[in-house]
């Protein structure tokens, strides 16, 4: 009789414990190289009666960049002469340093929000060097971009997955940053062999370890822009309180009654 009472009470108990999810959503943009605050409400356990047992976050995002790609040769390139990959990329950490973004710390966990790229091997003609001014048929400018969703999903079965429950826990809103960088790869495949004549340098801007004038092609980040929809979805299992539990119990043992 002990026997198939107990059955009974955590079999009531076990039922009584189930998965249930809510969802918060917040706009956000993120203009050139600054970062922003992006706010949204934490998970409340509601007085412990809530356990979070996982998070996803979906991005409903256009990230978009411009080109200015120039060069300062003094014969002209064609297309497929040299070819460029760049890429714009999203980064989202989970909390803020003094109302500024960091490099994660101790506490803060950094996640991958996708990005976008030119197309693999990008090229193109540019004409013999007019002098540097980001205009005339020796610049490309170009934009690049995509919509496009992103989904992250966390749960509480790794360090990291417990780092990120952690972080979006709360009784009111998160405070997050959201962060960019870029990336940039030229290279020749027909080099042009230009040479410096001291007499009559090249344009450019020249600076930091580039100091003196060479010939090359300038790339440029005009823009960047990384707009849109964060949701976040929140797993929970609901606690059941010391209350319910006696209850479950003696419907346990009058179900065992029944049975003589």
């Amino acid at each position: 009789m002990k026997q198939v009472a107990t059955s009974l009470l955590i079999a009531a108990i076990a039922g009584a414990a189930h998965a249930d999810t809510v969802s918060t959503s917040t706009q956000f943009s993120n203009q050139n190289y600054d970062g922003a605050i992006v706010s949204f409400d934490a998970f409340n356990d509601m007085g412990g009666t809530r356990q979070l047992t996982g998070v996803t976050l979906s991005y409903d995002q256009t990230m978009e960049f411009d080109l200015t790609i120039e060069s300062n040769g003094y014969t002209a390139l064609q297309a497929g002469d040299w070819v460029l990959d760049a890429g714009f990329y999203g980064v989202h950490q989970m909390g803020v340093f003094d109302g500024l973004g960091g490099d994660g710390g101790p506490n803060y966990p950094v996640i991958g929000t996708g990005g976008v790229y030119t197309p693999v091997a990008f090229t193109g003609d540019l004409g013999a060097s007019d002098g540097y001014n980001q205009s005339g048929p020796d610049t490309i400018h170009a934009t690049f971009g995509e919509q496009f969703v992103f989904d992250q999903s966390f749960d509480n079965s790794t360090e990291f997955g417990q780092r990120m429950l952690d972080a979006l826990s709360g009784t009111e809103q998160v405070d997050t940053f959201l962060g960019s960088f870029t990336d940039l790869y030229l290279e020749w495949i027909n080099d042009p062999n230009w040479v410096v004549d001291p007499n009559n340098p090249p344009d450019g801007p020249f600076n930091g370890p580039f100091e003196d004038p060479y010939y090359g092609i300038f790339v440029t980040f005009d823009r960047l822009s990384h707009t849109g929809t964060l949701t976040v979805t929140y797993e929970y299992t609901t606690v059941p309180s010391p209350s319910g539990l006696l209850v479950l119990g003696g419907a346990g043992l009058v179900a065992t009654r029944r049975r003589r």
